[in-house]
């Protein structure tokens, strides 16, 4: 039963985008998205944690004009407490760190799409990007200050996709 060379199909590799690029369209999709949603988050906690911070601050010295001083004293301490968590938590940084990574993932997409790099290429840049993802996220510093050369800043190594 041996099966002459006529019955054996092979299917070529596409050379345009198919059945598998759009599985990784997919893929690169679904990634765009979730750092999409993850830049919302922080860009939302640093607007409010912002205003907050703001407002407060105009009632410390609305406080102090009506010579309140004890109600100075605790708002000025709240606003110490929204500065700390600004800085603890550093969503500013991290919403600016998720929307480069969706400008990448787009810039993907853009050029998947148009087939300008070839499955291997974009599967290698998604792994980058994935690789900033999880290892390069902006964390709060405690004693570490901003200008500190282990305080990461972006995704570094991921190409201009």
């Amino acid at each position: 039963m041996n099966p002459n060379a006529e019955d054996i199909h092979v299917m070529p590799a596409p050379s345009t985008p198919g059945a598998g690029a759009n599985g990784l369209l997919q893929e690169i999709a679904a990634f765009r998205a979730d750092c999409e949603r993850r830049y919302n988050f922080n860009n939302r906690w640093d607007i409010v944690l912002s205003v907050v911070g703001i407002l407060l601050s105009i009632a410390v010295v609305a406080a102090g004009f009506v010579k309140r001083p004890e109600v100075s004293a605790v708002l000025g301490a709240i606003v110490g407490a929204v500065v700390t968590a600004q800085k603890a938590f550093p969503f500013g940084q991290r919403s600016s760190f998720y929307r480069l990574l969706v400008g990448q993932a787009d810039n993907l997409i853009t050029r998947t799409k148009q087939n300008l790099l070839t499955t291997k290429e974009a599967v290698d840049l998604l792994s980058t990007l994935r690789m900033d993802f999880a290892q390069q996220l902006p964390r709060g510093s405690g004693s570490r200050s901003e200008d500190s050369p282990a305080a990461p800043q972006g995704p570094k190594d991921a190409p201009a996709a």
